[in-house]
């Protein structure tokens, strides 16, 4: 009973999988991807949808974000290169005309399958493109070398958190020798000092004595809050200037004009090529 039940579960998952038929198109506005010879993108405009959100016809996807915001191409075409097992999984040969500064990495066109991801239909339009900008020697030269993004890249105010968490610390592990040092100048002045006979004079004035109360007010006076604090704001600020002047001063130094306005890369451009495959939504 238990098989027939589980044997009646996955032909009810597989039957909308097995009745979706590459010889009969679902709707005027479904077409074939292995029918398709070129697909043409275009920088902020948006793809069609149906089932789905619809998702931006041209999207860097690293392998760096700095890169990534350097330049946007502003068109890219991608024809179909055949496929290799599957006639629904497409190759693509995409190009762009870009800057000497950059070249196109790895390309994935996806498309919205028509009734589901698993459909070889797919809607008219929904059709977007992923690409990898990566630097030419030339653009390292011009922006120096740009580390690719991390997978779980940390912010700079995660880093500063932390910086702010040892800041912390380190005044608490201060203040605690402070307070056990001056408990101990207190001991000893308390327990020496004696042996001293008493001799015929009349005993002068009493030396000053201050309370271990003002005492640790007056060490306290030393570790004002507002140096440390201007000084964690002072290497804060500093980490952030120094992350978004780096590529300004690579641009300097490899003989870029920052002192005029204007694109940081090449007037000039040339034509770039990417290859991959297709991903259904």
């Amino acid at each position: 009973m238990f098989a027939a039940t589980c044997l009646l579960a996955l032909s009810t998952l597989l039957a909308p999988a097995a009745s979706y038929s590459s010889t009969k198109s679902p709707s005027r506005n479904a077409v074939l991807l292995s029918d398709v010879h070129t697909l043409t993108f275009h920088a902020n405009r948006k793809t069609s949808h149906r089932r789905v959100s619809a998702i931006p016809q041209l999207k860097c996807v690293g392998p760096s974000k700095e890169v990534c915001s350097l330049y946007q191409p502003d068109i890219i075409r991608c024809t179909n290169e055949g496929y290799d097992y599957d006639e629904n999984d497409v190759q693509w040969t995409c190009t762009a005309q870009l800057p000497p500064e950059f070249k196109l990495g790895g390309t994935d066109v996806i498309c919205e399958g028509y009734r589901s991801s698993e459909d070889p239909w797919i809607l008219k339009g929904s059709c977007g493109v992923e690409y990898r900008l990566l630097l030419t020697r030339m653009g390292e030269k011009r922006y120096g070398h740009i580390p690719h993004d991390r997978g779980n890249d940390e912010s700079i105010w995660s880093t500063l958190t932390r910086m702010a968490m040892f800041f912390g610390l380190f005044m608490v592990i201060v203040k605690l020798l402070q307070y056990c040092t001056g408990i101990q100048s207190q001991r000893w002045g308390r327990n020496g000092g004696g042996g001293g006979g008493g001799g015929w004079w009349p005993p002068g004035p009493p030396p000053p004595y201050d309370s271990p109360q003002s005492r640790f007010a007056k060490d306290d006076q030393s570790w004002r809050p507002g140096f440390w604090t201007g000084a964690l704001g002072g290497t804060a600020a500093g980490y952030v200037m120094g992350r978004g002047a780096r590529r300004g001063n690579s641009s300097f130094m490899s003989g870029g004009n920052n002192a005029t306005a204007g694109p940081s890369y090449s007037a000039s451009t040339r034509e770039s090529t990417g290859f991959g495959g297709t991903r259904r939504r």
